[in-house]
Formats: structure tokens, sequence, C-alpha cells
């Protein structure tokens, strides 16, 4: 392709983006609607008084220390201090301390039903401004999806992670099991315990604005089905199901999942990246993450359009 006809391609491209991101996002709310046939089927603005909890009849706190199974040392709390509504339209979730004593927040949606229809389309979509504290090693944000049984099987999908306030994103999917040994040391046909990942990708101006993380689940096309990732209604990220086979995909995407946000300090996962332990006492109290909202959309088989028109969904 010549350079011109690439640089005309890629401004059509987005045009064609910008047109199709509905207005509501843009002013921090979800869309009722999306292009193609989508229908927004649950959401939360997080509306409300400042400084008062959750909807206690959608939410719930997911509350311990050293129970997550991720090496974080956090203990998570009930308590406003860590998470609580900020009477703007948004959820706030900050973690405090210094050292090894540290609390934060996690919440998780009493349902678990949030699933694709067969032969239908179901897309997670939530609007974020990721912490940014002054020193943020081991500092873990996430938004995630997770399985109503065993873990991996029933499946984990991962739609922003963060570590250590580097202004990135990751997406995983968490599948399979834990008794079969690969080569490179990681287990099952998901490489667990790492999953299969983006790694972490450059996100800019993500701890200083709003932007959007979304996961897609197809299931439209039997043997082919699909989750898909987006940042800002830009694909960045997808698995498929011939990855790793018809069996060990349905017990991971065939069935509901439950919404989680957190903020997790120290853990495997930013150990891992900075090669060193965290947090240390440099890291920073007070760093928050801060959702606008959160929204469920279906698109029926009936209503399903090509693959393209996902990216229309989102803000």
């Amino acid at each position: 392709m010549k350079r011109s006809q690439f640089v005309l391609t890629m401004v059509s491209s987005m045009a064609m983006a910008a047109a199709l991101v509905p207005a509501a996002a843009a002013a921090g709310r979800p869309p009722s609607h999306g292009r193609g046939g989508w229908s927004r089927v649950w959401s939360d603005d997080f509306n409300g008084r400042a400084g008062t909890r959750v909807n206690p009849s959608v939410w719930k706190y997911d509350t311990g220390q050293g129970i997550f199974g991720t090496g974080e040392i956090e203990t998570m709390t009930s308590s406003t201090a860590n998470v609580h509504l900020d009477g703007h339209g948004a959820l706030a979730i900050t973690a405090l301390g210094q050292g090894r004593a540290w609390t934060s927040g996690r919440i998780q949606t009493i349902s678990s039903e949030f699933g694709a229809p067969a032969g239908g389309e179901m897309a997670v979509t939530a609007s974020i401004r990721q912490p940014a504290p002054a020193s943020g090693l081991g500092y873990w944000p996430a938004f995630w999806m997770l399985g109503p049984g065993d873990w991996p099987a029933t499946g984990e999908i991962d739609i922003l992670e963060d570590v250590n306030a580097l202004s990135e994103h990751s997406a995983t999917l968490h599948c399979g099991n834990l008794t079969d040994a690969n080569p490179d040391g990681t287990l099952g046909p998901c490489d667990e315990f790492t999953g299969l990942s983006s790694g972490l990708q450059p996100c800019p101006g993500c701890q200083t604005g709003f932007h959007t993380y979304t996961a897609v689940v197809d299931r439209r096309h039997e043997g082919r089905e699909q989750v898909r990732w987006y940042l800002d209604g830009r694909r960045f990220f997808e698995v498929d199901e011939r990855q790793v086979g018809a069996a060990v995909w349905a017990a991971a995407v065939h069935h509901g999942y439950s919404i989680i946000f957190d903020l997790a300090i120290g853990g495997g996962y930013p150990d891992g990246v900075c090669g060193c332990t965290t947090p240390t006492d440099a890291t920073t109290s007070g760093g928050t993450m801060t959702v606008r909202y959160v929204a469920v959309y279906q698109r029926r088989a009936h209503r399903a359009a090509d693959a393209t028109q996902s990216e229309g969904l989102h803000g």
C-alpha cells in the first residue's frame, strides 16, 4: 500500500470511529444504545452524595487481607475512606498506607449473570481514570470479570490492569487448568498463572484523564468465538477459541460473570514488572482509581453485524 493510501485509510477509519462515538459517553454517561443493534442491559453511573457508599443492592465489598491469591499486601475494607462516591457521578477507590501497612477497596457485583447470549455478543465497558500517585511502585488498579466457579477453569477476563503507576494498561484471559505443565513453566492451555495476555502497553494520559476500557465477548461464530479488548474504541488485543480448544473455551466463556473494580497494593504483577518488592517506603499514599460509569451491552444473534461495528459502541 502506498503511503498516501495508508494515510487516507487511517484518516477515514479515525473519522468513522469518531462518528460512531455516542455523545452521551463524552459527557461521562454510558450510552443507552450503540450503532449496529447494541442494547444496554445494565449500568451504574455512581450517582450519590459525596462520601457515601455504593448501592448495596448492586455491589458487595470483598474484604480481607492475603486471601486473593495474588500476593497483594493491602487489607481490603468497606470503609468510605477507601471506597466512596465522590458526589460528582463517580466511584473513587483510594489506597492508603505506608511501608507494608495499607488499606484499599474491592467491590464486586452481586449478580454474576453478565454473559454473551449464544450466537450473540456482550460488551462490558467503563470510563476510568487511573491512579496518579507521585511514587506508584506497587499500585495495581483493575477492572475485570470473574466466572462463577473454580479458577481458572470458569474464566477471568481482565479488561484493565496497570501496575506501578506507569500509565500503561493490559488485558488478559485466564482459563484452563493448573495441572498441565508447559515447557515454558506456565500451566494449562491458557499459560497460567500469566494467562493469555496483551502484556503492558502504553496508555498516554490514562492517569490524568478518563479513558474507556472495553471487552467484547463474541459468540456469533461457532468454533471461532473471540474475546476482544478495546481502549477508547480501538481494538488492541484478542483471544480466539481455537487457541485453547472448544471444551476449555466453553467452560471459561459460556456463562455469566460478575464485574469487579479494585485497587491492590503489591503482589506478583507489580513485583514482576519492577523486579523488586512492592510497595516501597517511597510509595505514595492516597492514589485513587476513579470510575465514571460501567455498562453492559448485548447484541443478539439476529441483530449481529460484522465485527468492525463493535468499535462503534464505545466512547
